[in-house]
């Protein structure tokens, strides 16, 4: 009997040790922060953090390098305000891309379990703020510097070599394979760097002209399309941040405020306040152009003309893990400033009546805009939302299909590409769209009353009010305003609408 009781007690113990429901893969770490960080480990990690957290996460390629490595791009978030994040500018400075993908992964974990994150509320934050990534601005030459020669052509091992200085040893190698240094390309005070090596090297070599590289354009074209608040390129090394640049008087207490905060938050020393210093950075071009904050944070302590080890990271990572999070909600808080809630009340009528649901308007920059759901349900259209790529088709066995996707300038109706007169925006947690694109979709006529801004379509044939369909994804909640102000009539298509869309 004893026996019996003890192998009964044995198997009650093991039962108890199984887990009850199987791990998730948002238990496990994707992004492996011990291991050398390359580009194929970080190009197969994207695919994977999008996978996990595909209401979050979405990724594109805004680019490719000369030897066709893609310059990925990783949006994080459902806000239209954004702020930007990059690193590896410099080739043996990749355990910033590190830090970038640790960002990623610990925030969408956070948002998607709906919790806070070293006190910042995570799906708060990011229902208002997209945080853009490019993890690995320079990923040829990240590629160069740790794989040598063997990761590229025998034809430019002569080239590569003599722009090393006669060494096969590519340890402290900054540039592209070109001999041009990513972060001395940019267009502000480039004709007037200092310390210029006249002809391509592993280092400080500008090149012929601003902007030639094919990752300073798609950097340069990828800022201008997501137009964020505030801009940080992580570097290594010195634990130090660069905050300011030829910054205008009117904005030096804004960004020294910010300064103060982020080096509170990281220990890292601020860099004096310069009006001389040498240009041709990503965060001078930043501040120059779009007069908003941008930082260079360098992390770790320099190891000599090399990368940091791996081992440096936890340290790193405890001093930063809550810079993203503060800065989505300080981009928030200054692009809110900048876009006050343009949503008035307006009629809508369809037929001289109004809508079966309620129906919100506003005027923006000389476009109408309505709430595109009650509309197009009314006359019969079923909506499915892509939380991916952030669009929406609508398709009518009477009508056809319309697409149209958040802040583009394009749709399709029935096929046929037409240009929008102002892009469709997300405000609180509501899809608008230009009235104009409910005409087109729908055949009804649009007047606009120019005495009291009424919208009034009149359809082909009058509809009665039906019972709306169930969409078969809602789209975002979102507890904010934002509004993208642009409107782009004719415009040219942008970088992120030719861009390759992760599946």
């Amino acid at each position: 009997m004893k026996t019996f009781a003890l192998t009964v007690l044995g198997l009650l113990l093991m039962l108890t040790a199984i887990p009850l429901h199987p791990i998730s893969a948002a238990s496990r770490s994707i992004v492996d922060a011990t291991a050398t960080y390359t580009y194929e480990r970080m190009t197969k990690d994207i695919g994977t953090l999008a996978a996990t957290y595909p209401d979050i996460i979405t990724y594109r390629s805004i680019g490719k390098t000369k030897y066709g490595r893609d310059i990925w791009a990783v949006g994080l978030g459902k806000g239209t305000a954004t702020i930007f994040i990059n690193g590896s500018h410099h080739a043996r400075e990749w355990l910033t891309t590190t830090l970038n993908m640790t960002m990623i992964e610990q925030y969408a974990a956070a948002y998607t379990a709906n919790r806070t994150y070293e006190g910042y509320p995570a799906r708060t934050t990011l229902d208002k703020t997209t945080i853009w990534f490019v993890p690995m601005v320079n990923p040829d030459g990240v590629t160069l510097q740790q794989f040598g020669l063997s990761a590229f052509p025998a034809s430019v091992h002569t080239a590569l070599i003599r722009m090393n200085g006669g060494s096969t040893n590519f340890k402290r190698w900054k540039a592209n394979p070109q001999g041009i240094d990513p972060n001395r390309q940019y267009d502000s005070y480039w004709a007037t760097l200092e310390a210029n090596i006249a002809y391509p090297f592993w280092r400080n070599h500008k090149g012929t002209a601003p902007v030639q590289t094919p990752e300073n354009q798609a950097l340069v074209r990828f800022t201008r399309e997501i137009d964020p608040e505030i801009a940080v390129s992580y570097h290594s090394a010195g634990r130090i941040i660069y905050w300011s640049f030829h910054t205008l008087p009117a904005n030096l207490p804004r960004d020294k405020r910010l300064a103060n905060t982020f080096s509170n938050l990281t220990g890292y020393r601020l860099m004096p306040q310069r009006s001389d210093s040498s240009g041709g950075g990503y965060t001078d071009w930043f501040i120059t152009t779009f007069n908003r904050p941008a930082f260079t944070p360098e992390i770790g302590i320099k190891p000599g003309e090399t990368n940091l080890p791996v081992s440096a990271f936890p340290e790193e990572w405890r001093r930063n893990k809550k810079i993203g999070l503060w800065l989505a909600q300080e981009g928030y808080s200054l692009w809110n400033k900048r876009h006050p809630n343009p949503v008035q009340n307006i009629s809508v009528q369809i037929d001289g009546q109004p809508p079966a649901q309620q129906t919100k308007a506003f005027m923006q920059k000389g476009v109408n805009y309505v709430a595109y759901k009650p509309l197009l349900e009314q006359y019969g259209f079923t909506a499915f939302w892509d939380q991916s790529t952030r669009t929406v088709t609508a398709t009518s066995s009477a009508s056809g299909t319309v697409i149209f996707t958040l802040n583009q300038a394009y749709a399709q109706v029935n096929g046929k590409t037409i240009t929008l007169s102002g892009k469709p925006l997300l405000i609180d947690g509501m899809i608008y769209v230009p009235a104009r694109l409910i005409s087109q979709a729908t055949g009804a006529a649009l007047v606009v009353d120019s005495r009291t801004g009424q919208i009034q379509f009149t359809s082909p044939e009058p509809v009665a009010p039906v019972v709306p369909p169930t969409e078969s994804q809602q789209p975002p909640e979102a507890t904010t305003a934002p509004v993208d102000p642009a409107t782009v009539e004719g415009a040219e298509p942008s970088t992120v609408e030719n861009a390759t869309y992760g599946q």
